[in-house]
């Protein structure tokens, strides 16, 4: 007996396919494992994995390592330039005599 349906090839997925394909479009694997002993929690991890060309990262607004710790730095530098203008203030204001 002969079907009507018509079988469609197979098509093999090469490993630079599967690559070219996860770093296009990206993947996300979130998690949690808790290792336990007796009730008692010994080891708890949180994985929050983002495996994307940065291309595909910046695409969707995925902040990068050095993005971040750039920004980080500057927002510390301009914490310590508010912290010596409040302390060189506080120096003329005493240094003034009334």
């Amino acid at each position: 007996m002969l079907s009507n349906r018509h079988e469609l090839p197979a098509r093999q997925l090469s490993l630079f396919d599967l690559l070219d394909r996860i770093l296009d479009k990206g993947v996300v694997i979130n998690g949690d494992i808790t290792l336990s002993f007796a009730g008692v929690d010994l080891l708890s991890l949180k994985v929050n994995l983002v495996i994307a060309s940065l291309e595909t990262a910046k695409r969707y607004g995925i902040e990068l390592p050095w993005e971040k710790w750039a920004r980080e730095k500057a927002e510390l530098e301009k914490k310590e330039k508010e912290k010596k203008k409040v302390g060189d203030g506080r120096r003329e204001l005493g240094n003034k005599e009334p």
